[in-house]
């Protein structure tokens, strides 16, 4: 994927457009970064190109500081897309090196969104782009197109993720001529051999350096803003044309919140005859439900039960004929023990 020679300056980076706080701050034992960094799996050389970035991340905290925040409403959804899949957990940073995080990002080579997709590229991996919507700027449709990209490279590379990370930056076939030129010349082919464009070289140490840093980031006060290591923003299906500022009034949120979670959706509108998926804040889904009115659009339908003195997972599974596995799913319980006050999905038949 394209990818800008240098990252911006920090005091350029604004925070006015993605200002998008979902997550209140969080204790280390319930730390996303710490959940990552522990299933950090890359080895990180110490080469000058790598101290590099980690020199530039330090002296630049603020611009560290910027991106992580704009992280936060999506990066633990990209790492259950990226967990499901058993993919190296270092890949949700990803957008950290590609974008900034930024998913209104679009770079002069024509790329765009959290991962920086290339028009060409996004319509081989199904990605729609089409009058009132950019696939590439979807986050749910974008992540599992680069998700698909990075295993289709990674299967053509012979499973080696650092060439897979460089032919998702430059291109397979740089990577693949870049190998063969070496091997001609009896040279070793590990991508830190190969002679590939200046932007490629530098951005697989971008990555392993900021990984390198999270790991360790208490030994380098690394300024990464705190965020909880539980979901963030759920998923809804709508399955006919409705404006998102309906949507987001329908759920309590401003119109603005919704499509920063939501910026494929570039005319406002969802699609009529198709599967809409929407990114809605947890913390505002059963409200939406709560709403008569978006039984209307939405696809699934759910009752939002307030939960009273004796009640029990099986017993509300028992009168709604549906099952406790299916209501833990739904409401993203990690175990039966529900409370007084709590408010749970329950499908509605």
């Amino acid at each position: 994927m394209p990818l800008i020679d240098a990252f911006p300056d920090a005091d350029s980076l604004g925070t006015e457009k993605n200002a998008l706080t979902l997550n209140s701050s969080t204790s280390s034992q319930n730390d996303l970064w710490s959940e990552i960094a522990n299933q950090f799996s890359f080895k990180v050389p110490k080469n000058n190109r790598v101290t590099k970035y980690k020199r530039w991340f330090l002296e630049n905290p603020l611009h560290v500081e910027t991106v992580t925040n704009r992280a936060e409403p999506f990066l633990y959804y990209i790492y259950q897309q990226v967990k499901a899949r058993g993919l190296p957990v270092e890949l949700v940073l990803l957008p950290f090196i590609e974008s900034s995080f930024d998913q209104f990002a679009y770079s002069p080579k024509g790329a765009a969104g959290l991962w920086q997709i290339t028009a060409p590229t996004g319509k081989t991996f199904g990605l729609e782009m089409a009058q009132g919507y950019d696939g590439r700027r979807d986050v749910i449709e974008a992540t599992q197109a680069a998700l698909d990209l990075l295993e289709y490279l990674y299967d053509k590379f012979d499973n080696n993720w650092l060439h897979a990370i460089a032919a998702y930056n430059t291109g397979g076939a740089r990577v693949r001529n870049a190998i063969k030129q070496n091997r001609q010349q009896g040279k070793a082919t590990d991508f830190w051999s190969l002679q590939l464009p200046n932007e490629t070289r530098q951005y697989v140490p971008k990555l392993l350096a900021m990984a390198d840093l999270i790991k360790h980031r208490h030994q380098h006060e690394l300024p990464i803003v705190a965020i909880e290591a539980k979901p963030v923003v759920d998923e809804i299906v709508v399955d006919r044309r409705v404006r998102l500022k309906t949507i987001a009034n329908h759920a309590g949120i401003s119109s603005k919140q919704l499509y920063q979670l939501n910026p494929g959706y570039t005319g406002g509108y969802t699609f009529k005859n198709r599967e809409n998926k929407i990114l809605l804040p947890r913390t505002h889904k059963a409200t939406l439900y709560e709403n008569e009115k978006s039984y209307h659009y939405v696809k699934n339908k759910f009752e939002v039960y307030d939960i009273q003195a004796g009640d029990t997972l099986s017993e509300l599974a028992s009168l709604n004929d549906t099952s406790v596995s299916l209501i833990k799913e739904i409401n993203n319980l990690p175990d039966s023990v529900i409370f007084v006050g709590q408010k749970l999905l329950i499908p509605r038949q």
